[in-house]
């Protein structure tokens, strides 16, 4: 997953344009934010870890990494810190930190004399039972057709974050049980059948996610368009649930999230 990027600024929908004169906009530059990338998958490597940048000017394409700051997490129900080390460009590492499911985490980082706390509970996936495919699918009955299916739990409102690499694309949504509390789901796939072959291999993979990142994600997607990159620097500031105890109104953008994914290969027949 690609990590979170963010522009701070102001978001300008028109442009009058001369032949004669370049018009340069003049966004705010001055102020900074900290931006905390904790989305943390169990058991990939390469997503166990914290990045930390800042927000940058509108028009500069890079976002500089912090390296000079403090990053812990604490599992609340044993008070145990696990302190992460920075291993440059922003990246912030413990690699004996392996959280178990059900359990409350907390996040705590200390940047320039301020500390910036969040917290996250590891949520068991679900397991994807079967997957159906229709070679005559969509109105017009010549495209493939996945549906990938769940068992939900009837006994607690479920949010889901689900991912789909294919050759041809990329999927990154959410869905939510609130009209299919307690039934098997599904997470539905289209394709032109000139887009796959048999034998292609199609990675789909589920995480369940609190109602708060639920919401986060869902309003990265409404930016960034349907299907689209959510974490692909939108324009403008979507708060999280990072809190700075210090100083409230600076706070950082990002996430702390702690996951579990549930991956599927399925292949084309």
């Amino acid at each position: 997953m690609k990590k979170l990027l963010y522009i701070f600024g102001i978001f300008c929908s028109l442009f009058f344009v001369s032949c004669e004169e370049e018009i340069i906009l003049d966004f705010d530059k001055n102020i900074p934010r900290l931006v905390i990338d904790g989305n943390l998958f169990i058991g990939e490597p390469e997503f166990n870890k914290i990045h930390l940048s800042t927000t940058t000017d509108f028009y500069s394409g890079v976002f500089p990494a912090i390296d000079d700051a403090q990053v812990s997490i604490k599992d609340i129900d044993t008070d145990y810190i696990y302190e992460f080390i920075n291993t440059g460009s922003g990246d912030f590492a413990n690699n004996a930190f392996i959280p178990e499911m059900s359990k409350v985490y907390e996040l705590t980082v200390v940047y320039n004399n301020e500390t910036y706390k969040a917290t996250s509970t590891l949520l068991t996936p679900p397991e994807i039972i079967n997957v159906d495919q229709a070679n005559d699918g969509g109105f017009t009955g010549d495209s493939y057709e996945f549906r990938f299916n769940f068992q939900d739990n009837a006994n607690e409102e479920n949010y889901y974050l689900v991912q789909m690499v294919s050759p041809v694309d990329k999927y990154f949504g959410v869905t939510d049980d609130m009209f299919t509390n307690g039934n098997i789901m599904n997470d539905m796939y289209f394709y032109d059948k000139d887009d796959l072959k048999t034998g292609d291999k199609l990675n789909h993979s589920i995480t369940s996610i609190s109602k708060g990142y639920f919401n986060y994600l869902s309003k990265l997607l409404a930016i960034s368009g349907e299907n689209g990159n959510p974490f692909a620097s939108p324009m403008g500031t979507v708060k999280g649930n990072i809190v700075n105890q210090t100083k409230e109104d600076n706070y950082a953008l990002g996430y702390f999230h702690i996951a579990k994914r549930n991956h599927y290969t399925h292949i084309v027949k």
